[in-house]
């Protein structure tokens, strides 16, 4: 049986409560992200996360910087914000 490759994305952050939002380097496993996500959730956190679209090639993954330009109105830039 063939080895599956990995596939390479980044996750975007949201804080709705604060309409702030961050984006992660590249990773090939959101495990712990999400399960982040759902304790902050039931916490009674406003907080959301995206992900771009797995890739097989790194480089095909879209950059940091062309993602911050692409924020939803109304969101600033928090570099502090992960989970």
């Amino acid at each position: 049986m063939p080895v599956r490759k990995p596939r390479y994305f980044r996750v975007i952050y949201y804080d709705r409560d604060k309409s702030t939002c961050n984006v992660s380097e590249i990773i090939s496993d959101d495990t712990a992200v999400t399960n982040r996500t759902c304790e902050l959730q039931k916490a009674g956190r406003n907080v959301n996360i995206s992900a771009t679209n797995p890739q097989v090639d790194r480089k095909k993954v879209p950059s940091f910087e062309y993602l911050l330009k692409t924020l939803p109105a109304g969101y600033r830039h928090d570099p502090n914000l992960f989970w």
